[in-house]
Protein backbone atom coordinates (compact mmCIF):
# COMPACT_ATOMS: atom_id res chain seq x y z
CA UNK A 1 0.00 0.00 0.00
CA UNK A 2 2.58 2.61 -1.10
CA UNK A 3 0.03 5.43 -1.31
CA UNK A 4 -0.52 5.13 2.44
CA UNK A 5 3.08 4.52 3.51
CA UNK A 6 4.52 7.59 1.77
CA UNK A 7 2.57 9.71 4.27
CA UNK A 8 3.65 7.83 7.39
CA UNK A 9 6.45 9.64 9.31
CA UNK A 10 9.02 6.97 10.24
CA UNK A 11 12.24 8.09 8.51
CA UNK A 12 14.57 9.06 11.36
CA UNK A 13 16.29 12.50 11.39
CA UNK A 14 18.79 13.47 14.12
CA UNK A 15 20.24 16.66 12.60
CA UNK A 16 18.10 19.77 13.21
CA UNK A 17 20.00 21.77 10.55
CA UNK A 18 19.16 19.04 8.05
CA UNK A 19 15.47 19.11 8.94
CA UNK A 20 15.28 22.92 8.74
CA UNK A 21 17.17 23.11 5.45
CA UNK A 22 14.70 20.82 3.66
CA UNK A 23 11.56 21.55 5.67
CA UNK A 24 11.34 18.08 7.22
CA UNK A 25 9.63 16.99 10.43
CA UNK A 26 11.67 15.85 13.44
CA UNK A 27 12.46 13.30 14.77
CA UNK A 28 10.65 11.43 11.98
CA UNK A 29 9.56 12.56 8.56
CA UNK A 30 7.39 10.99 5.87
CA UNK A 31 8.70 10.00 2.44
CA UNK A 32 6.48 12.58 0.74
CA UNK A 33 8.27 15.39 2.63
CA UNK A 34 11.56 14.88 0.73
CA UNK A 35 9.84 15.70 -2.57
CA UNK A 36 9.00 19.25 -3.67
CA UNK A 37 5.75 20.37 -5.30
CA UNK A 38 7.00 19.15 -8.72
CA UNK A 39 8.03 15.75 -7.37
CA UNK A 40 11.79 16.51 -7.48
CA UNK A 41 14.12 15.17 -4.81
CA UNK A 42 15.02 18.00 -2.39
CA UNK A 43 18.38 16.52 -1.39
CA UNK A 44 19.72 15.98 -4.91
CA UNK A 45 21.94 19.05 -5.39
CA UNK A 46 23.53 18.83 -1.93
CA UNK A 47 24.09 15.11 -2.38
CA UNK A 48 25.96 15.68 -5.62
CA UNK A 49 28.20 18.22 -3.89
CA UNK A 50 28.81 15.81 -0.97
CA UNK A 51 29.76 12.94 -3.26
CA UNK A 52 32.31 15.17 -4.99
CA UNK A 53 34.13 15.66 -1.67
CA UNK A 54 36.89 13.39 -0.46
CA UNK A 55 35.48 11.15 2.36
CA UNK A 56 37.96 12.65 4.83
CA UNK A 57 36.67 16.18 4.02
CA UNK A 58 33.01 15.46 4.78
CA UNK A 59 31.66 17.15 7.90
CA UNK A 60 28.88 16.03 10.27
CA UNK A 61 26.19 17.58 8.04
CA UNK A 62 27.46 15.63 5.01
CA UNK A 63 27.47 12.36 6.95
CA UNK A 64 23.94 12.93 8.27
CA UNK A 65 22.84 13.79 4.74
CA UNK A 66 24.25 10.53 3.38
CA UNK A 67 22.63 8.61 6.23
CA UNK A 68 19.24 10.19 5.48
CA UNK A 69 19.66 9.56 1.76
CA UNK A 70 20.37 5.89 2.47
CA UNK A 71 17.10 5.56 4.40
CA UNK A 72 15.15 7.32 1.65
CA UNK A 73 16.70 5.14 -1.05
CA UNK A 74 15.74 2.04 0.89
CA UNK A 75 12.20 3.34 1.27
CA UNK A 76 12.07 4.14 -2.46
CA UNK A 77 13.19 0.61 -3.30
CA UNK A 78 10.47 -0.83 -1.09
CA UNK A 79 7.76 1.42 -2.53
CA UNK A 80 8.74 0.60 -6.10
CA UNK A 81 9.29 -3.12 -5.41
CA UNK A 82 12.99 -3.09 -6.20
CA UNK A 83 14.21 -4.13 -2.76
CA UNK A 84 14.01 -7.90 -3.24
CA UNK A 85 15.74 -9.64 -6.15
CA UNK A 86 13.78 -12.88 -6.38
CA UNK A 87 13.73 -13.75 -10.12
CA UNK A 88 16.74 -15.31 -11.83
CA UNK A 89 17.05 -14.83 -15.61
CA UNK A 90 17.33 -18.32 -17.17
CA UNK A 91 20.52 -18.89 -19.14
CA UNK A 92 22.19 -15.68 -17.91
CA UNK A 93 25.91 -16.39 -17.48
CA UNK A 94 26.26 -13.45 -15.06
CA UNK A 95 23.59 -14.95 -12.76
CA UNK A 96 21.67 -11.67 -12.60
CA UNK A 97 18.64 -11.54 -10.32
CA UNK A 98 15.70 -9.18 -10.83
CA UNK A 99 13.17 -7.66 -8.49
CA UNK A 100 9.46 -7.25 -9.39
CA UNK A 101 9.96 -3.49 -9.93
CA UNK A 102 12.85 -3.87 -12.39
CA UNK A 103 12.63 -3.88 -16.18
CA UNK A 104 11.60 -7.49 -16.85
CA UNK A 105 11.70 -7.28 -20.66
CA UNK A 106 14.70 -9.65 -20.73
CA UNK A 107 12.39 -12.52 -19.80
CA UNK A 108 10.47 -14.26 -22.58
CA UNK A 109 7.57 -16.66 -23.06
CA UNK A 110 5.97 -18.20 -20.00
CA UNK A 111 8.75 -16.86 -17.82
CA UNK A 112 7.81 -13.32 -18.80
CA UNK A 113 4.15 -13.86 -17.87
CA UNK A 114 5.10 -15.48 -14.57
CA UNK A 115 7.57 -12.86 -13.28
CA UNK A 116 5.41 -9.90 -14.39
CA UNK A 117 2.23 -11.10 -12.67
CA UNK A 118 3.09 -13.41 -9.76
CA UNK A 119 4.21 -10.72 -7.28
CA UNK A 120 1.15 -8.50 -7.85
CA UNK A 121 -1.03 -11.56 -7.35
CA UNK A 122 0.84 -12.35 -4.14
CA UNK A 123 0.30 -8.81 -2.76
CA UNK A 124 -3.40 -8.93 -3.61
CA UNK A 125 -3.78 -12.17 -1.68
CA UNK A 126 -1.79 -10.77 1.24
CA UNK A 127 -4.24 -7.84 1.43
CA UNK A 128 -7.12 -10.29 1.54
CA UNK A 129 -5.43 -12.47 4.14
CA UNK A 130 -4.86 -9.47 6.41
CA UNK A 131 -8.64 -9.16 6.62
CA UNK A 132 -9.62 -12.83 6.64
CA UNK A 133 -6.70 -14.29 8.64
CA UNK A 134 -6.43 -17.19 6.17
CA UNK A 135 -2.87 -17.29 4.72
CA UNK A 136 -3.24 -20.47 2.66
CA UNK A 137 -3.26 -18.79 -0.76
CA UNK A 138 -0.32 -16.40 -0.14
CA UNK A 139 1.70 -19.36 1.13
CA UNK A 140 0.88 -21.32 -2.02
CA UNK A 141 1.97 -18.40 -4.24
CA UNK A 142 5.21 -18.05 -2.24
CA UNK A 143 5.73 -21.77 -2.90
CA UNK A 144 5.31 -21.14 -6.63
CA UNK A 145 8.03 -18.45 -6.51
CA UNK A 146 10.26 -20.87 -4.63
CA UNK A 147 9.67 -23.59 -7.23
CA UNK A 148 10.50 -21.13 -10.03
CA UNK A 149 13.73 -20.12 -8.29
CA UNK A 150 14.82 -23.72 -7.86
CA UNK A 151 14.02 -24.56 -11.49
CA UNK A 152 15.56 -21.50 -13.15
CA UNK A 153 18.58 -20.62 -11.02
CA UNK A 154 21.16 -22.62 -12.96
CA UNK A 155 24.60 -22.49 -11.36
CA UNK A 156 23.30 -20.83 -8.19
CA UNK A 157 22.80 -22.81 -5.00
CA UNK A 158 19.70 -21.71 -3.08
CA UNK A 159 20.10 -23.47 0.23
CA UNK A 160 16.95 -23.88 2.31
CA UNK A 161 19.11 -25.07 5.20
CA UNK A 162 21.08 -21.82 5.02
CA UNK A 163 17.88 -19.76 5.04
CA UNK A 164 16.54 -21.74 8.00
CA UNK A 165 19.86 -21.18 9.77
CA UNK A 166 19.58 -17.42 9.23
CA UNK A 167 16.05 -17.36 10.63
CA UNK A 168 17.29 -19.36 13.62
CA UNK A 169 20.27 -17.02 14.05
CA UNK A 170 18.01 -13.94 14.09
CA UNK A 171 15.63 -15.51 16.58
CA UNK A 172 18.41 -16.67 18.90
CA UNK A 173 19.96 -13.20 19.16
CA UNK A 174 22.93 -15.04 20.65
CA UNK A 175 25.28 -12.12 21.21
CA UNK A 176 22.68 -10.13 23.15
CA UNK A 177 22.23 -12.97 25.65
CA UNK A 178 25.99 -13.62 25.75
CA UNK A 179 26.49 -9.95 26.66
CA UNK A 180 24.03 -10.28 29.55
CA UNK A 181 25.60 -13.56 30.68
CA UNK A 182 29.17 -12.24 30.60
CA UNK A 183 28.26 -9.09 32.53
CA UNK A 184 26.21 -10.87 35.21
CA UNK A 185 28.40 -13.95 35.74
CA UNK A 186 31.65 -12.04 35.19
CA UNK A 187 30.56 -9.35 37.64
CA UNK A 188 29.64 -11.97 40.23
CA UNK A 189 32.99 -13.72 39.72
CA UNK A 190 34.83 -10.43 40.11
CA UNK A 191 32.98 -9.74 43.37
CA UNK A 192 34.01 -13.15 44.72
CA UNK A 193 37.61 -12.53 43.63
CA UNK A 194 37.71 -9.16 45.39
CA UNK A 195 36.21 -10.63 48.55
CA UNK A 196 38.88 -13.35 48.48
CA UNK A 197 41.54 -10.69 47.92
CA UNK A 198 40.61 -8.79 51.08
CA UNK A 199 40.38 -11.96 53.17
CA UNK A 200 36.66 -12.77 53.26
CA UNK A 201 37.00 -16.44 52.24
CA UNK A 202 37.87 -18.40 49.10
CA UNK A 203 34.40 -19.26 47.72
CA UNK A 204 35.77 -22.17 45.68
CA UNK A 205 32.41 -23.85 45.04
CA UNK A 206 30.76 -20.60 43.97
CA UNK A 207 33.71 -19.78 41.71
CA UNK A 208 33.41 -23.23 40.13
CA UNK A 209 29.69 -22.67 39.48
CA UNK A 210 30.29 -19.30 37.85
CA UNK A 211 33.13 -20.77 35.78
CA UNK A 212 30.76 -23.43 34.38
CA UNK A 213 28.11 -20.77 33.65
CA UNK A 214 30.64 -18.52 31.89
CA UNK A 215 31.95 -21.48 29.92
CA UNK A 216 28.38 -22.21 28.82
CA UNK A 217 27.96 -18.60 27.65
CA UNK A 218 31.31 -18.84 25.85
CA UNK A 219 30.22 -21.98 23.98
CA UNK A 220 26.90 -20.32 23.11
CA UNK A 221 28.82 -17.37 21.63
CA UNK A 222 30.93 -19.80 19.60
CA UNK A 223 27.71 -21.39 18.32
CA UNK A 224 26.39 -17.95 17.27
CA UNK A 225 29.66 -17.16 15.48
CA UNK A 226 29.60 -20.55 13.74
CA UNK A 227 26.02 -19.92 12.58
CA UNK A 228 27.02 -16.51 11.19
CA UNK A 229 30.00 -18.10 9.41
CA UNK A 230 27.75 -20.76 7.85
CA UNK A 231 25.15 -18.21 6.74
CA UNK A 232 27.56 -15.68 5.25
CA UNK A 233 29.98 -18.20 3.77
CA UNK A 234 33.01 -16.34 5.14
CA UNK A 235 34.83 -15.91 8.45
CA UNK A 236 32.76 -13.70 10.80
CA UNK A 237 35.33 -10.92 11.29
CA UNK A 238 35.01 -8.86 8.11
CA UNK A 239 33.65 -5.57 9.56
CA UNK A 240 33.56 -3.59 12.81
CA UNK A 241 30.59 -5.46 14.28
CA UNK A 242 31.97 -8.91 13.57
CA UNK A 243 35.48 -8.09 14.74
CA UNK A 244 34.09 -6.64 17.97
CA UNK A 245 32.28 -9.94 18.62
CA UNK A 246 35.46 -11.82 17.76
CA UNK A 247 37.59 -9.68 20.10
CA UNK A 248 35.10 -10.49 22.89
CA UNK A 249 35.56 -14.18 22.16
CA UNK A 250 39.37 -13.83 22.05
CA UNK A 251 39.33 -11.97 25.37
CA UNK A 252 37.48 -14.80 27.11
CA UNK A 253 39.99 -17.22 25.53
CA UNK A 254 42.77 -15.15 27.09
CA UNK A 255 40.96 -15.23 30.44
CA UNK A 256 40.63 -19.02 30.26
CA UNK A 257 44.36 -19.25 29.56
CA UNK A 258 45.18 -17.39 32.79
CA UNK A 259 42.38 -18.76 34.95
CA UNK A 260 44.50 -21.32 36.83
CA UNK A 261 46.95 -18.57 37.80
CA UNK A 262 44.38 -15.93 38.66
CA UNK A 263 40.59 -16.19 38.87
CA UNK A 264 40.56 -12.39 39.12
CA UNK A 265 42.07 -12.06 35.63
CA UNK A 266 39.50 -14.53 34.27
CA UNK A 267 36.68 -12.45 35.82
CA UNK A 268 38.08 -9.25 34.31
CA UNK A 269 38.29 -10.88 30.87
CA UNK A 270 34.68 -12.01 31.13
CA UNK A 271 33.41 -8.54 32.07
CA UNK A 272 35.47 -6.98 29.27
CA UNK A 273 33.90 -9.42 26.79
CA UNK A 274 30.46 -8.32 27.99
CA UNK A 275 31.40 -4.66 27.51
CA UNK A 276 32.67 -5.39 23.98
CA UNK A 277 29.42 -7.15 23.09
CA UNK A 278 27.53 -4.19 24.56
CA UNK A 279 29.49 -1.85 22.26
CA UNK A 280 28.77 -4.13 19.30
CA UNK A 281 25.05 -3.64 19.97
CA UNK A 282 25.18 0.18 19.78
CA UNK A 283 23.37 1.89 16.92
CA UNK A 284 26.55 2.84 15.04
CA UNK A 285 27.42 -0.83 14.61
CA UNK A 286 25.82 -2.62 11.66
CA UNK A 287 24.98 -6.27 12.50
CA UNK A 288 23.62 -7.11 9.03
CA UNK A 289 25.14 -10.07 7.21
CA UNK A 290 26.37 -8.66 3.90
CA UNK A 291 28.54 -9.88 0.99
CA UNK A 292 32.27 -9.26 1.21
CA UNK A 293 33.79 -6.37 -0.70
CA UNK A 294 36.11 -7.69 -3.46
CA UNK A 295 39.39 -7.02 -1.63
CA UNK A 296 38.25 -9.18 1.32
CA UNK A 297 37.45 -12.21 -0.83
CA UNK A 298 40.66 -13.95 0.07
CA UNK A 299 41.68 -16.79 2.40
CA UNK A 300 44.02 -14.26 4.01
CA UNK A 301 40.94 -12.63 5.60
CA UNK A 302 40.53 -15.60 7.92
CA UNK A 303 44.25 -15.84 8.75
CA UNK A 304 45.44 -12.22 8.97
CA UNK A 305 42.39 -10.72 10.68
CA UNK A 306 41.97 -13.66 13.07
CA UNK A 307 45.57 -13.35 14.29
CA UNK A 308 45.79 -9.58 14.54
CA UNK A 309 42.37 -9.13 16.15
CA UNK A 310 43.12 -11.89 18.66
CA UNK A 311 46.08 -9.72 19.71
CA UNK A 312 43.61 -6.95 20.56
CA UNK A 313 41.92 -9.32 23.02
CA UNK A 314 45.19 -9.88 24.91
CA UNK A 315 46.00 -6.15 24.83
CA UNK A 316 42.54 -5.43 26.22
CA UNK A 317 43.07 -7.94 29.02
CA UNK A 318 46.46 -6.36 29.75
CA UNK A 319 44.75 -2.97 30.01
CA UNK A 320 42.23 -4.34 32.52
CA UNK A 321 44.95 -5.93 34.66
CA UNK A 322 46.79 -2.59 34.66
CA UNK A 323 43.63 -0.79 35.79
CA UNK A 324 43.08 -3.37 38.51
CA UNK A 325 46.63 -3.01 39.79
CA UNK A 326 46.38 0.78 39.90
CA UNK A 327 43.10 0.47 41.79
CA UNK A 328 44.73 -1.86 44.32
CA UNK A 329 47.66 0.59 44.65
CA UNK A 330 45.20 3.40 45.32
CA UNK A 331 43.61 1.43 48.18
CA UNK A 332 46.60 -0.18 49.89
CA UNK A 333 50.05 -0.96 48.50
CA UNK A 334 51.63 -2.39 51.67
CA UNK A 335 49.02 -5.12 52.23
CA UNK A 336 48.79 -6.18 48.58
CA UNK A 337 52.26 -5.66 47.13
CA UNK A 338 52.78 -9.40 46.46
CA UNK A 339 49.39 -9.56 44.68
CA UNK A 340 50.32 -6.47 42.63
CA UNK A 341 53.59 -8.11 41.54
CA UNK A 342 51.78 -11.36 40.65
CA UNK A 343 49.20 -9.51 38.54
CA UNK A 344 51.99 -7.49 36.92
CA UNK A 345 53.65 -10.73 35.80
CA UNK A 346 50.35 -11.92 34.27
CA UNK A 347 49.96 -8.49 32.68
CA UNK A 348 53.38 -8.84 31.05
CA UNK A 349 52.67 -12.39 29.84
CA UNK A 350 49.38 -11.25 28.29
CA UNK A 351 51.15 -8.34 26.64
CA UNK A 352 53.92 -10.55 25.22
CA UNK A 353 51.32 -12.94 23.72
CA UNK A 354 49.45 -9.97 22.22
CA UNK A 355 52.67 -8.50 20.85
CA UNK A 356 53.68 -11.81 19.26
CA UNK A 357 50.26 -12.11 17.61
CA UNK A 358 50.39 -8.47 16.50
CA UNK A 359 53.78 -8.88 14.84
CA UNK A 360 52.72 -12.13 13.15
CA UNK A 361 49.44 -10.54 12.00
CA UNK A 362 51.28 -7.53 10.58
CA UNK A 363 53.58 -9.77 8.54
CA UNK A 364 50.59 -11.81 7.32
CA UNK A 365 48.90 -8.54 6.36
CA UNK A 366 51.93 -7.63 4.25
CA UNK A 367 51.63 -10.92 2.37
CA UNK A 368 47.91 -10.24 1.77
CA UNK A 369 48.71 -6.69 0.62
CA UNK A 370 51.15 -8.08 -1.93
CA UNK A 371 48.51 -10.49 -3.20
CA UNK A 372 45.78 -7.82 -3.40
CA UNK A 373 47.69 -4.65 -4.32
CA UNK A 374 51.05 -5.85 -5.59
CA UNK A 375 53.16 -4.43 -2.74
CA UNK A 376 54.03 -5.63 0.75
CA UNK A 377 54.09 -2.23 2.45
CA UNK A 378 52.86 1.17 1.32
CA UNK A 379 52.59 3.27 4.51
CA UNK A 380 48.81 3.19 4.31
CA UNK A 381 47.31 4.66 7.54
CA UNK A 382 46.24 1.20 8.77
CA UNK A 383 49.69 -0.25 8.10
CA UNK A 384 51.40 2.69 9.74
CA UNK A 385 49.29 2.49 12.89
CA UNK A 386 49.76 -1.27 13.10
CA UNK A 387 53.51 -0.61 13.15
CA UNK A 388 53.04 2.14 15.77
CA UNK A 389 51.07 -0.32 17.94
CA UNK A 390 53.87 -2.89 17.68
CA UNK A 391 56.47 -0.27 18.67
CA UNK A 392 54.36 1.03 21.57
CA UNK A 393 53.86 -2.42 23.09
CA UNK A 394 57.49 -3.37 22.43
CA UNK A 395 58.52 -0.35 24.53
CA UNK A 396 56.06 -1.11 27.35
CA UNK A 397 57.14 -4.77 27.59
CA UNK A 398 60.73 -3.59 28.18
CA UNK A 399 59.90 -1.09 30.93
CA UNK A 400 60.99 -3.63 33.56
CA UNK A 401 64.60 -3.06 32.42
CA UNK A 402 64.52 0.44 33.89
CA UNK A 403 66.37 0.71 37.20
CA UNK A 404 63.65 2.43 39.17
CA UNK A 405 61.63 1.44 42.22
CA UNK A 406 58.53 2.83 40.51
CA UNK A 407 58.85 0.39 37.59
CA UNK A 408 55.85 -1.71 38.66
CA UNK A 409 53.57 1.34 38.75
CA UNK A 410 54.95 2.70 35.46
CA UNK A 411 54.48 -0.63 33.69
CA UNK A 412 50.84 -0.95 34.75
CA UNK A 413 50.09 2.68 33.94
CA UNK A 414 51.61 2.40 30.45
CA UNK A 415 49.81 -0.91 29.82
CA UNK A 416 46.56 1.05 30.17
CA UNK A 417 47.65 4.01 28.03
CA UNK A 418 48.98 1.69 25.30
CA UNK A 419 45.42 0.58 24.49
CA UNK A 420 44.96 3.98 22.80
CA UNK A 421 47.23 2.76 19.97
CA UNK A 422 44.96 -0.27 19.53
CA UNK A 423 41.83 1.92 19.49
CA UNK A 424 43.38 4.13 16.81
CA UNK A 425 44.44 1.12 14.72
CA UNK A 426 41.14 -0.72 15.13
CA UNK A 427 38.66 2.18 14.94
CA UNK A 428 40.33 5.51 14.30
CA UNK A 429 41.95 4.69 10.98
CA UNK A 430 38.67 3.37 9.54
CA UNK A 431 36.62 6.37 10.62
CA UNK A 432 38.99 9.35 10.60
CA UNK A 433 41.60 8.61 7.95
CA UNK A 434 41.07 7.74 4.30
CA UNK A 435 43.03 4.82 2.97
CA UNK A 436 42.88 1.40 1.37
CA UNK A 437 41.68 -0.18 4.63
CA UNK A 438 38.63 2.06 5.13
CA UNK A 439 36.12 -0.60 4.09
CA UNK A 440 35.35 -2.23 7.45
CA UNK A 441 33.53 0.54 9.30
CA UNK A 442 29.81 0.58 9.99
CA UNK A 443 28.82 4.13 10.88
CA UNK A 444 29.61 7.36 12.68
CA UNK A 445 31.40 6.99 16.06
CA UNK A 446 31.63 10.66 17.02
CA UNK A 447 29.36 10.07 20.03
CA UNK A 448 31.70 7.36 21.34
CA UNK A 449 34.64 9.78 21.38
CA UNK A 450 33.19 11.58 24.40
CA UNK A 451 33.17 8.33 26.37
CA UNK A 452 36.72 7.46 25.27
CA UNK A 453 37.99 10.90 26.29
CA UNK A 454 36.20 10.65 29.64
CA UNK A 455 37.70 7.21 30.24
CA UNK A 456 41.25 8.47 29.64
CA UNK A 457 40.73 11.45 31.94
CA UNK A 458 39.63 8.98 34.64
CA UNK A 459 42.73 6.85 33.91
CA UNK A 460 45.04 9.83 34.43
CA UNK A 461 43.31 10.69 37.73
CA UNK A 462 43.62 7.08 38.90
CA UNK A 463 47.22 7.00 37.71
CA UNK A 464 48.16 10.12 39.65
CA UNK A 465 46.53 8.88 42.85
CA UNK A 466 48.05 5.39 42.60
CA UNK A 467 51.47 6.94 41.88
CA UNK A 468 51.28 9.03 45.03
CA UNK A 469 50.31 6.02 47.18
CA UNK A 470 53.01 3.80 45.65
CA UNK A 471 55.70 6.46 45.94
CA UNK A 472 54.83 6.97 49.60
CA UNK A 473 55.05 3.20 50.27
CA UNK A 474 58.39 2.73 48.48
CA UNK A 475 60.02 5.78 50.03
Amino acid sequence: MPDIWINVPFINIDDRNLAERYGLSMPYCAFVEVLDSLGAYKLQSDLEETYRKNPSERDAFDKDLLKLNEQINLMDMLLNRRAFRIFHLPGDSTHTWYSPGDDLSSFSGKDSMFVSRIFEWYLEEVSSSLKSGDWKTPDEIAGMIDTYQQAKSYGVDISHKCMEAEVKYNRLNAFKYCRIGYLIFGGSSLLLSLLSLVGYGRYRKLKGIFFILILGVFLFQMYGMALRWYISGHAPWSNSYETMVYVAWATVCAGLLFMRRSYLVFSLATIFAGVLLFVSGLNWMDPHITPLVPVLKSPWLMIHVAVIVAAYGFFGLSCLIGLTNMSIMSISVSNNFDKIKELSILNEISMWIGLALMVAGTFLGAVWANESWGRYWGWDPKETWALITVVVYAIVTHIHLLKSRMTVWLFNFLSVLAISAVLMTFFGVNYFLSGMHSYGHSGDISGALIWVASAFIAVFILGAYSYAKTYKYIN
